[in-house]
Order: C-alpha cells, then sequence, then structure tokens
C-alpha cells in the first residue's frame, strides 16, 4: 500500500505536534496550478515519491488530482509547514498559474490516510464520479475551477477519510463494512496509479535508450512506498 500514514499520524495532530503543550494552528490549504511543460512519466513519478517521502516527517497529508496539464491539491497540517511547502510550489519552474482557491483553520484531518494521495484525472474517471455528467477533462484546468468551487469540492470528497459525528456512538456493523470496503477500494486505486506510472517510466526511458541507475533507484523508492 502507497504512502500510508502510521497509526500515530492519523490522529487529529501528528505526534511531533503533540510535543508541544499549546498545539500551534493547523490549516487546510487547496492550491491549483498548470504544468510550465508537459510532465513525462519519470517525472510524474518522481514528483509523486517525492512527497511520500518528504511529507511524513514535516507532518504533512493531503491529495493530488492531475489532468489536462493541470494540479489540484489539497495540502494540510502545521501552519508553518503548509506555507513553507506552498513557497516552494511557487517558485517551483514546473508550476505555472498558480491559484489558491482555499485556505481554513481546522481541528482535523481529511486526508489523514495519505501522505500524498495521488489520482491522475481522465474523461473515464470523471464519468465514474455523479454529479460531474457534464463535467469533462477539458473543464479540469485552473481557470475553470477556481470559479467552480462546488466542482473542487465534488472531485476531492470521495478521497477523504471517514469522518463520523461524535455524537454517534455506533455505526452499525453493515455500515462499518461498507466504510472498510470503500476505504480499501481507495487504497487499492492509489496503488495501481503509482505502479502504473512505474510501468510508464521504464517503457518510457527504456524506448529511448536511457534506462539507468537513477530510474531504477526511482522506481525502487517507489516499490517500497508501495509495500
Amino acid at each position: 500500500m502507497i504512502a500510508r500514514k502510521s497509526d500515530a499520524c492519523n490522529q487529529h495532530f501528528t505526534a511531533e505536534e503533540r510535543k508541544t503543550s499549546i498545539f500551534r494552528t493547523m490549516i487546510r490549504l487547496t492550491y491549483l496550478s498548470q504544468e510550465s511543460a508537459v510532465l513525462s512519466a519519470d517525472a510524474l513519478l518522481a514528483l509523486v515519491t517525492q512527497c511520500h517521502r518528504n511529507n511524513p516527517a514535516k507532518g504533512l497529508t493531503g491529495m493530488l488530482l492531475y489532468g489536462n496539464g493541470t494540479f489540484l491539491q489539497v495540502i494540510e497540517g502545521d501552519e508553518a509547514a503548509v506555507d513553507r511547502l506552498m513557497a516552494v510550489i511557487e517558485r517551483d519552474s514546473r508550476h505555472t498559474n498558480v491559484k489558491i482557491v482555499r485556505r481554513e483553520s481546522v481541528t482535523s484531518r481529511q486526508y489523514s490516510d495519505w501522505s500524498m494521495g495521488f489520482e491522475r484525472v481522465t474523461d473515464r474517471t470523471l464519468q465514474e464520479i455523479p454529479g460531474l455528467r457534464n463535467f469533462g477533462l477539458r473543464n479540469f484546468n485552473p481557470d475553470y475551477l477556481s470559479g467552480h468551487g462546488e466542482v473542487v469540492e465534488t472531485l476531492l470528497e470521495r478521497h477523504r477519510a471517514p469522518h463520523w459525528d461524535p455524537l454517534i456512538r455506533e455505526l452499525d456493523a453493515r455500515d462499518k463494512l461498507i466504510v472498510e470496503l470503500r476505504r480499501e477500494l481507495s487504497r487499492a486505486k492509489q496503488d495501481h496509479e503509482v505502479v502504473t506510472l512505474m510501468l510508464e517510466t521504464v517503457v518510457e526511458v527504456a524506448k529511448d535508450g536511457r534506462l539507468d541507475d537513477a530510474h531504477l533507484e526511482l522506481c525502487r523508492s517507489a516499490l517500497r512506498g508501495a509495500r
């Protein structure tokens, strides 16, 4: 399984955050951007692997959607850590037309299962989302999405970890099973995304005669995260 958080990090605050007597502000930030140049499979795999490698130590969780040359990403964690990462993204030459669409103070995580979940958006995957029948891949761009917050919400909602109203003491056993099945399905899709990227990377670089130790190590790193 890829990029899963440990039990200690699946709480509202990470173990590192609990070391302080007063918790600093926790925020959730959502932004959009466009790729400055078409990303190859190995460049995209490197980006995702970098998130999986770096985010746990920073106490960051979130979700990254990519398609049509567009990034839609949610980052949550300590305010200072999120702001530092966002500053890096804004300077990253791979990103252009960066738009912050939402920033909010929070007390719990919505993406606690992922150091950084990942999904490639296609017309096929969009057709599977209820409520987005008239939304196509051509609309998955910063200009459209920044003006349609309800679409952004729909795209992200299905990736969130289950959160139950504290007033509800106990769930029906059947409901619990449904929740767990949905969570496992989401995890399987995440694994599929990364494995597909790994295979595309090998095919891509081998075709060009560029398969070297650096590419093999990239795939090994991604594979380690998948275990």
